[in-house]
Order: structure tokens, then sequence, then C-alpha cells
């Protein structure tokens, strides 16, 4: 199964999106690599600081998107 992950740019310091993307390859029992155009992913992880969701997407595919942004608080 191919997995990756798009970072968006990263405005809000106060979420940190590294944390986060650890406990998911925690929680899947697999590294995430970044995601690269060219290639077809199973699953996409897109991690967002805000709900702008700024991260560009459009060049990549994969069968299913998963996006996350900061928690409220």
């Amino acid at each position: 199964m191919k997995r990756a992950v798009k970072y968006c740019g990263g405005c809000n310091p106060r979420y940190d999106r590294v944390a986060l993307v650890r406990q998911l390859e925690k929680d899947i029992g697999a590294p995430l690599v970044p995601a690269e155009t060219g290639t077809v992913y199973d699953e996409l992880y897109v991690i967002c600081g805000c709900s702008a969701r700024c991260a560009e997407i459009d060049q990549l595919d994969s069968n299913c998107i998963m996006v996350f942004d900061s928690p409220k608080r």
C-alpha cells in the first residue's frame, strides 16, 4: 500500500503537524513519505495547520484523501 503525506504552509506555529504525522504513522503501522507528483497513492494524508487548508494537492493523485486541520481550542 502506498501512503504519503502533504503538509500545508505551516502558518500556525501552535499546531505541531509533525507530531500528528508521527501519531498517524504509529496508528497505521507504517511510515508516511512526502507526496510526489506522478505517483498514485492508496492514501494521502493532508496535514493543515488551520481551516484555510492551503496545502496544494491539485497535482497529487490518490484513491483516498484524508485532510486534517488543527484541533479546535
